[in-house]
């Protein structure tokens, strides 16, 4: 899981320590992890100077899964993904979650769900798992200029999630054969066409209505509203003070 120096306007400058009802964003993200059942250990790469704080809001959570905070000086998601494999090296044959803090509304379920679906899936024809929707709003193509010049075609388009499952192998030489402009790309969609430039095949499931990006100030008051209504997600208690 990465998490960096990615907001000057959030706790120590990373969205991923804001709080939700409470509840740090990234806590929350990694208590969906340790409660899925299907992982059996979690790190959680930042920049060295929040090991401490990110350390402190993900201990104590409910589960036998071991989670380690872990310091890399890359700066980008996809550069600190990398830095976790190079340290703990995983069999290429195994799958490897990851999951990005800002989604902290998806549930252990989804977890549960990308990586069965990897696991029933042939090796040889499927290399990643990703959650995805519709695109439900109107599409329109622009010039240079920005003129607008046609509408295109949304049945074939899907918004990309989080978490998303990756056979070890696959990942790991996507990432090791892309660009450092490319693997400080942010979004959901980086490590999925990575492994895709890089010959793999990506399958989807369908991720539920309550999993977005909250990134910001007002996508955090959506999120608030969410659970408000009784949005059916898991809610981590906050770390003890």
């Amino acid at each position: 899981m990465p998490v960096g120096h990615d907001d000057r306007l959030a706790p120590a400058g990373c969205a991923a320590l804001r709080p939700l009802r409470e509840v740090p964003l990234v806590r929350r993200a990694v208590g969906a992890l340790v409660r899925s059942g299907v992982v059996d250990a979690v790190v959680v790469v930042t920049p060295p100077a929040l090991v401490e704080p990110v350390g402190a809001l993900v201990a104590g959570l409910t589960g036998d899964v071991p989670v380690e905070v872990l310091a890399a000086q890359e700066n980008g998601p996809g550069l600190r993904v990398r830095a976790a494999l190079r340290a703990r090296r995983p069999d290429a044959a195994s799958t490897v979650v990851v999951h990005d803090p800002l989604f902290p509304l998806a549930p252990a379920a989804l977890v549960r769900a990308v990586v069965a679906a990897l696991d029933g899936a042939v090796q040889e024809t499927v290399t990643a798992v990703v959650p995805v929707r519709p695109v439900t709003d109107t599409l329109k193509r622009v010039d240079e200029d920005d003129v607008v010049t046609a509408t295109v075609d949304r049945e074939g388009f899907r918004m990309v999630y989080s978490p998303q499952a990756y056979r070890a192998g696959a990942l790991v030489a996507a990432l090791e054969a892309a660009t450092e402009a490319d693997l400080r790309d942010p979004g959901a969609d980086v490590l999925p066409r990575l492994v895709q430039t890089g010959g793999g095949r990506l399958s989807s499931v369908l991720a539920p209505g309550e999993v977005f990006r909250v990134g910001t100030a007002d996508d955090l008051v959506l999120a608030e509203a969410m659970l408000h209504v009784g949005a059916d997600v898991d809610d981590e208690r906050a770390p003890a003070r």
